[in-house]
Order: structure tokens, then C-alpha cells, then sequence
């Protein structure tokens, strides 16, 4: 066994249920008491660190910092381009790596400036006390040339500024950015107001700030009164987008740091931790890990980290669906998705990047089985904004602060969309998505199954899981009414007006009509329970109708009495002329629920997940219905592959006309064009692929089998689907992520010091030792073997 193998091993130990609970520390949310999968022997443990590469089982590449470098002192960022109209707390300068370890990994060379610039994607920044300094975590991703995602997670801070020559390098280069000003060189940099306005003390005399403005006051330093800070990260470097683990790790690795002498472990052990003992669990497994407590004093924090069998399960997706429609709203999320697929260009915006990371990561992951393969930036620096006059599709993110953003036209293949505003702008004659509305309910339906919070005034009203009218999310382009014929272009999105909210009350209570209740003797003052279950066969958005269905019926408006448990059900067929008019009243009368229980973060990371599968499943079963007969019309070469290969742009793969000829008319607008997109066209090559492939495409490989489970129900005979159909799988799939959380098949040994000495407590985050951080076989050595640093 190589040294490597022996130390992992030793740093590892198989999960033992009885231990677990008493060894899970400050875990907050890990599970105390999973059942153990059973005994496993420390020979199959050691076949199994023999078997992974550290190339795929490592959680982390590198641990980098970025900041200032004292020696080359303040350089501008050529990148940011002429921000001399600026004052200096304004612009952006060169940050630098200022350490990494390990130095290299043979299967990721480290990219200095690609990193930098990602980690600190608005360059170096010098703040004040008056700015907001709150530490922010953003995740960012970068396309290798083997068009295989890395993944980076960010965590940027801000420190306090002792040098002496960098604050009055700022100071000199404030005091010649108001001589400028003063002498009516720069005149759009600081806001003018109105003769009222208040003067600041800071500035000079003939300049006022504004109220409206307060960035004009923080804007200016002074030497003698202000404290001066600039930005710093610290950042992981990693294969798999364990996302919430990595922003824990950083997060809790900055808390740890010592300011003050105390208990705790070095900010080392932390680090060594992560770098060369944590594992990535295999497909199918979980794996618990130990992270860095909130405190330095507390103990490490427990978390399963788990990955989804790729025969049967989808892919890992470690950023919440939950936030992206929180974000924008279903509606806004369907017509992001149809760009998308349609390969139009999307661009992003907001003043948050961890934001655009978001709806960057999950909107890509929802296209399963089919993968985005163009141009891939949902955080684009300033250095590579030229990207975005290409003319090729793309979905790129840009900061609400930066030049760029405010210079987007209206371009007609363009789909923008500002996310702190919820608003969409469409391209044109965009299609509509086939089975739109009923797809929008079974979705609506997942999000209060979980309760996810959002704006439901940003949806559409549903009424037997079909939208009547108005759409919401925002303001877009050009196109008709959504809710019109089924050949209607997508338009834009509009906040409801008062007369769609007087149809919503209306339909609200012609869905209550459609349903029938079955009313029990017990349990309530007025005589009755209602339980319901609906008459339709889809989900619907009805998660207030029982409260509608106790209001009417204490209103005189259900027929009948309260039953025993048992008796027939009373239908609500009919009612009195205008009752649905009182329906909008009744939020207004009946109680509050009880607000629910915050989980804490851990917890809420599982639920995620949870959340995730649900929706992800409904997403790949739209699919497999819309694609459920493309294997009859897919065109098998008579040739060899290697001449396939060299003639496969000039073949036709797919007889497109007579699949679409069996499609429903109003469905063929969209798949007209998505048959054309290079997505679908990748799809269809990786099938023709397979005839030859020992191996064929993972992604491929589960999509058929979806496919097969469906025909399976309807026969095999089936062609085209008429009719919406709902997922019915995201359940068993469900039952896979509870094994593993539930069943730990590996755990990973708490960090523990490493250094014979630590130092007592650090005024800034500091540069780490590299001896023990560069080279894995540092762990062989027990920690009080180690030398002194």
C-alpha cells in the first residue's frame, strides 16, 4: 500500500451507528441516530481508497487567498477600464493571489488569474466603516478546454488597512480626484444636488450630497477620521459543486479565525482537513464530514454529503431549486427554460452573484437529459465583457453595478433577466411550451407541498390546473397573450391588474364548485371538519380551499349538514348568485396559520435536496413525454462509425417532419425549433453513438430508461401523448437520497491539530504554513510528531 493509501486510511474510519451520535459534536442539523448499513472490514475500506482517484475523490483542489499584495503596493485594473471618473473607494485595482496550496495538482493546474478574477470579481475595493463590510459568499464556475465545469466557492471579507504608504496612496488619489473636480475636469463622478440640500462635512463646501445619494458621502475617505479596508478571499477550488458545504467550510473557517488567545485548532487542520482527507462519496453512497464550527471554541460540525446513483437517479445538483423560483416565480422560470432550450442568448443581472450562480446552475440542470453546450458564464468578470457582443448563444451573469448591464439592448434573439426585479424581457415570437399551464400547476403544487415561500402574485391563477389570463414575473418584449390560443407566442410577463384579480376570485370558486368534501361530526365549533380531495386528476394550486370551503359553509353557502365520519359526501354543485364574490374575504376573516418552524441550516440543505428531486423529476417527465416515440424516428447509419464521425454534418440523424406530424398542432411552434437546436442534435448522436460505445452516455442511458418505464404503462405502441400526465417517480427516487441519509456508509475523522504550535490569534486572515499543506504525506505523522513550523 503506497504511503497516500496508508495515511487516508488512518485518517478514515468506517461508520459505526452506536459512536455516531456522541461523535457528531456541534452537529446542529445531522442526523443523530441513522442506522448503520452493517459491518463493512477494513480491507474492503482500504480496496476502496485504493480504487478512487484523487483525482475524482478529492472534495477540493486547492484552498487560495487573493487580496492586496503590500510588496507591489496599489496597480489599477486595466480590466475595469477608465474609472478615473471615479473616487478612488470606487475603482477597481489588481488583486493577487497571495497564496494557494497545494502548489499543483497534476489533473487541475492552477490558474492564477482565472481564479483571482473569479474570487474577487469586482477587483480589489478599498471601503470605509461607512460601507457595509459584511462577509459575502458567491460560487463561481469555469469551463476547462476539455469542456468539463470546475468549480470555485468565494468568501469575501473585508480588513482593516495599517499600512501607512497604502492609506495615503488613497488619500493622495482622493485629494487629486476633487482638484479635478473642483476645477470642472470631472463633473459625473460625485452627485450634484439642489441648493437645499445637506452639506457633507467631508466634502468641499460648493459640493452637496443628497439625501437620495448617500454613496457620495461613503465615497470619500478621510485620512485622519476614517479607518480604511480593502477585500480579501479565501476560496476552494473544487471538481463536484458541493456548494453548501464548501459555503460552510469558509464561512466557519473565517469565524474560527483567533483574535483573541483561546481554545481551538489552527486554521491548518481545518484546511489539511479538507484538502486530503474529506472524500467525495461514490454514486450511490454518503459520506459524513466535519466542518469548522461557527466558534473556535465549539466542535466541528457534522454533514452527509451524498451523491445520486447515475444508473437510476439524476445528477447532483447541490444549489437550491428552492431559491431559483423564490427568485423569479414559476412563470418566469418556464419562460427562462424555454429560451434556454431554445438556445437563445440569456443574460442575467443582479446585485448578488451568489444570485446569478443560482439561477445560472439550477436552470441548466433542469434541461436533463439534454446539455447546454455553448457559451457558459453566470459570472462574467469585467476582463471578458467583449463576450458578450458574440453571436452565439449564451447565458452569462452580470453585476447590476458594472457599465455593461446598463448598456443591454433589445435584441430580438435576447432574453434578459433582472433578478432582484423579477423582471423577463422575452425575444420575439417566442413559443409557447407545450403544456405550459398544466406544467406550471403540478409545479405550483410541489412548491406548497414543501411550502416554499414566494410571490404568488408573480403566477398566473390556476383553475383546474389552467391559467386564465394574466402571466406574471416581469416586463418583456414582444408576442400576445399568454392564456390565448394554443398557438399564442409567450409575451411578456405582467403584474396582475384589477380585473384579472376579480377573475381569479371568480375561478377560485368555480374550483371550489368542482370539488367535492366529505364533512365529519368532530372537531370543530360549527359542526364540522372539511376534508377534501379534488375531482380533477392533476394538481391544482387549492392549498386555501379548505379554509374557502369552512367560510361558505358558516355562510350558508354549501348544502347540507355535517355528517358522521363515513356518510356520503356533499357536493358544493351549486351555491347562491354572487357568493363567489365574498371569496376574496374570506384571508381576511379566518385565522393565520401558525408560522412554521425555521429549520436550521443544516437541516434546510437536506430539505433542499428534497425539494430539488421533486421538482428535477417533474422536469425529466415532461420530457420523456414530449420525447417518448423519438427512438422510431431517429435515422441509423449503414456505415462504420469512424465514417459516420467524419460525415455526420452532412447526414441527416432525425426524420424531423413525421415526428412533428404526429405531435399536436399547437405543440409544434416549440419543437420545430428545439429540434433544431444543437442540444437535441447531441442527444440524437449519443444514441447513434451507443451502437458502438461499451459505455454510452450516462445521461442517455437514464433517459431511456424513463422512457421505457412509460411505454411500459401505455404500451408500447404509444406515439403521441394528448393528454398531461404528471410525474409519478419523483417518490421512489425520494426513497434512494433517505438510504443515504439515513444509512452513512463512510465517515470521515473530525479535524485535528496538526501543528506543534499555533500562533494565539491573527489581526487579519493570515498566509498558512505550506509545509504542511502542500503535501499530502504531511498526515502519516501523528500531530505531536510533527515539527515545529
Amino acid at each position: 500500500m503506497t504511503t497516500r493509501e496508508n495515511v487516508v486510511t488512518s485518517r478514515l474510519s468506517k461508520l459505526m451507528l452506536n459512536n455516531a451520535a456522541s461523535g457528531s459534536g456541534g452537529g446542529g442539523g445531522a442526523l443523530q441516530s441513522p442506522t448503520s448499513p452493517g459491518e463493512q472490514s477494513q480491507s474492503e475500506l482500504n480496496q476502496l481508497k485504493r480504487d478512487a482517484d484523487p483525482q475524482f475523490s478529492r472534495f477540493a483542489d486547492y484552498f487560495v487567498i487573493c487580496g492586496l499584495d503590500l510588496d507591489t503596493g496599489l496597480e489599477p485594473d486595466r480590466f475595469a477600464g477608465d474609472n478615473l471618473h471615479c473616487s478612488p473607494l470606487d475603482r477597481a485595482y489588481k488583486s493577487k493571489p497571495l497564496a494557494h496550496y497545494p502548489e499543483n495538482v497534476p489533473w487541475n493546474p492552477f490558474d492564477a488569474h482565472g481564479i483571482c478574477m473569479l474570487s474577487l470579481p469586482q477587483g480589489l475595493r478599498f471601503r470605509t466603516q461607512k460601507h457595509n463590510i459584511e462577509p459575502r459568499f458567491h460560487s463561481f464556475a469555469t469551463t476547462r478546454e476539455d469542456g468539463k465545469r470546475c468549480y470555485g466557492f468565494s468568501l469575501v471579507f473585508y480588513e482593516e488597512i495599517r499600512n501607512r504608504n497604502i492609506c495615503g496612496a488613497i488619500h493622495t488619489l482622493q485629494s487629486m480626484f476633487i482638484t479635478e473636480l473642483s476645477n470642472g475636469q470631472q463633473t459625473h463622478s460625485l452627485t450634484r444636488v439642489k441648493q437645499d440640500g445637506p452639506v457633507s462635512r467631508s466634502l468641499p463646501r460648493h459640493f452637496k450630497v443628497a439625501g437620495q445619494a448617500p454613496q457620495s458621502a461613503q465615497s470619500y475617505y478621510d485620512v485622519n477620521k476614517d479607518k480604511l479596508y480593502v477585500a480579501k478571499s479565501i476560496s476552494l477550488i473544487c471538481q463536484a459543486p458541493y456548494a453548501f458545504a464548501a459555503q460552510m467550510f469558509l464561512k466557519n473557517l473565517y469565524r474560527c479565525l483567533p483574535r483573541q488567545p483561546g481554545a481551538g485548532i489552527s486554521l491548518e487542520s481545518y484546511v489539511y482537513n479538507i484538502l486530503y482527507e474529506v472524500m467525495l462519496p461514490q454514486p450511490g453512497k454518503s459520506i459524513r464530514v466535519y466542518l469548522p464550527p461557527t466558534e473556535p471554541h465549539l466542535p466541528a460540525i457534522a454533514l452527509i454529503l451524498q451523491r445520486p446513483l447515475l444508473a437510476t437517479e439524476l445528477p447532483l445538483l447541490d444549489f437550491p431549486l428552492r431559491l431559483l423560483f423564490k427568485y423569479l416565480g414559476v412563470e418566469c422560470v418556464i419562460q427562462l427554460l424555454t429560451c434556454v432550450l431554445l438556445e437563445n442568448q440569456v443574460l442575467l443581472r443582479s446585485t448578488d452573484y451568489q444570485r446569478l450562480m443560482i439561477v445560472g446552475e439550477c436552470i441548466t440542470s433542469l434541461l436533463f437529459p439534454f446539455v447546454w453546450p455553448h457559451v457558459y458564464a453566470p459570472i462574467l468578470p469585467a476582463a471578458l465583457h467583449h463576450f458578450l457582443d458574440a453571436p452565439v448563444p449564451f447565458v452569462m451573469g452580470l453585476h447590476a453595478e458594472c457599465e455593461a448591464a446598463h448598456k443591454i439592448g433589445s435584441e430580438a434573439a435576447l432574453c434578459f433577466v433582472d433578478i432582484d426585479k423579477k423582471h423577463i424581457q422575452l425575444p420575439e415570437e417566442l413559443p409557447v411550451f407545450p403544456h405550459k399551464q398544466d406544467f406550471m400547476a403540478e409545479i405550483g403544487s410541489v412548491l406548497d407541498k414543501f411550502e416554499v415561500e414566494r410571490d404568488r402574485d408573480l403566477e398566473p391563477s390556476l383553475r383546474n390546473g389552467r391559467a386564465s389570463g394574466g402571466l406574471g414575473g416581469g416586463v418583456g418584449s414582444a408576442g400576445s397573450s399568454g392564456g390565448g390560443g394554443p398557438d399564442a407566442m409567450i409575451s411578456s410577463c405582467t403584474l396582475p391588474t384589477g380585473l384579472q384579480a376579480a377573475r381569479r376570485s371568480k375561478e377560485r370558486f368555480q374550483q371550489l364548485q368542482e370539488t367535492v368534501y366529505t364533512l365529519s361530526g368532530s372537531g370543530s365549533p360549527g359542526g364540522g371538519v372539511v376534508d377534501y380531495q379534488p375531482l380533477i386528476a392533476h394538481p391544482s394550486r387549492i392549498d386555501h380551499v379548505p379554509r374557502i370551503a369552512d367560510f361558505l359553509r358558516r355562510k350558508g353557502g354549501i348544502r347540507g349538514t355535517a355528517s358522521p365520519v363515513g356518510s356520503p359526501t356533499v357536493s358544493l354543485s351549486s351555491s347562491p348568485v354572487g357568493i363567489y364574490q365574498d371569496v376574496d374575504a374570506v384571508d381576511a376573516t379566518m385565522p393565520r396559520r401558525t408560522e412554521k418552524q425555521k429549520l436550521n441550516p443544516v437541516d434546510q440543505y437536506y430539505q433542499d435536496l428534497r425539494i430539488n428531486n421533486s421538482l428535477r423529476e417533474i422536469f425529466l417527465n415532461r420530457f420523456v413525454h414530449m420525447f417518448h416515440a423519438y427512438e422510431y424516428f431517429v435515422i441509423y447509419p449503414n456505415q462504420a462509425r469512424d465514417d459516420w464521425i467524419s460525415n455526420r454534418e452532412t447526414l441527416q440523424n432525425f426524420d424531423k417532419s413525421s415526428f412533428l406530424s404526429d405531435q399536436p398542432e399547437h405543440h409544434r411552434a416549440f419543437l420545430s425549433r428545439f429540434l433544431e437546436s444543437q442540444m437535441f442534435a447531441t442527444l440524437i448522436d449519443n444514441k447513434i453513438l451507443a451502437m458502438w460505445e461499451p459505455q454510452p452516455d450516462e445521461q442517455l442511458l437514464l433517459f431511456d430508461q424513463r422512457v421505457k418505464l412509460l411505454r411500459r404503462r401505455h404500451g408500447e405502441n404509444m406515439i403521441a401523448a394528448s393528454s398531461y400526465e404528471p410525474c409519478v417517480l419523483s417518490q421512489d427516487s425520494q426513497q434512494g437520497f433517505e438510504k443515504r441519509l439515513n444509512c452513512i456508509d463512510i465517515e470521515v475523522t473530525p479535524p485535528s491539530e496538526i501543528l506543534s504550535n499555533r500562533a494565539a490569534y491573527f489581526r487579519s486572515f493570515p498566509l498558512l504554513e505550506k509545509g504542511v499543506l502542500n503535501q499530502e504525506c504531511a498526515s502519516s505523522l501523528s500531530p505531536a510528531d510533527h515539527p515545529a513550523p
